[in-house]
């Protein structure tokens, strides 16, 4: 990612992942966060789903073509900063998809097409990415098949164990030992994310607006923290239980968040 952006908006930009959660396939274009999305289909492979791309890098990549100020494009057409942003996006396709080692050199890398002539079955993995460059935070989101992710990640542990242990594997974790019944996790219901950058942050004061223009109840984020900091595990909507505030799970945990409890 930070190579895309290096390569897309010139300079060393550094990256942090921002959220990690899982969405149905049928609700991706309700659950993919950005103003521009592009949607990709691979005959090879079907793990890149799409990516969503936020008015900041749009407009930056047309100011480095058209040779002007980022500010002064910012409220350019949409269509126009979408079509510049065709190309960029196609290699954000490709590049992710051969970090993932996903298709061979010699293959052809998924193709970009309209987002919303996507038909995705089953669930995907939604992961926001944050880099903070001059100005505001931008945003980079990325939509991959979940089953996909998962068969990668066991078969990169796979890998890992065979190579440095003799140990007997063939017992998988259960969410019955009692290390895990007598272990705990703290839950966080997230109603919103909005990048900022650390100037801004630190102006905040008591009576302070941050606005949220894009909050929807319905789509809360289920965050546990783990000793690796917070994880996104689970989609969820507001309501009301036995006269109580509460909040229904709308997709499924996320397994490979299961699968990092029971094994560790």
């Amino acid at each position: 990612m930070a190579a895309w952006l290096d390569e897309t908006l010139g300079g060393e930009n550094k990256v942090r992942l921002q959220s990690r959660e899982v969405c149905r396939g049928a609700a991706l274009p309700d659950d993919l966060f950005g103003a521009y999305l592009y949607g990709f289909q691979s005959e090879s492979d079907d793990f890149i789903v799409g990516v969503s791309i936020d008015n900041l890098i749009a407009a930056r990549v047309a100011a480095n073509k058209l040779e002007q100020d980022p500010a002064a494009l910012a409220e350019a057409p949409q269509l126009f900063l979408q079509l510049l942003l065709e190309t960029p996006a196609s290699g954000l396709g490709e590049s992710l998809s051969r970090a993932f080692d996903v298709i061979e050199a010699d293959d052809e890398p998924p193709a970009c097409i309209a987002f919303e002539n996507l038909a995705v079955e089953g669930n995907c993995l939604l992961v926001y990415y944050l880099s903070d460059i001059e100005g505001p935070a931008v945003r980079v989101g990325v939509a991959l098949k979940l089953d996909k992710t998962i068969a990668l990640a066991m078969a990169s542990s796979d890998d890992s164990i065979a190579n440095t242990s003799g140990e007997d594997t063939t017992k998988p974790p259960s969410l019955d030992e009692p290390r895990v019944q007598n272990s705990s996790v703290n839950l966080e219901i997230i109603i919103d994310r909005v990048p900022m950058s650390v100037a801004d942050c630190a102006r905040l004061e008591s009576g302070s607006v941050i606005t949220l223009p894009g909050t929807d109840r319905s789509k809360l984020i289920v965050s546990a923290k783990t000793v690796d900091g917070p994880v996104d595990i689970a989609m969820a909507e507001l309501g009301v239980w036995k006269h109580q505030r509460a909040v229904k799970l709308t997709s499924e945990i996320d397994p490979e968040f299961v699968q990092e409890m029971t094994a560790a």
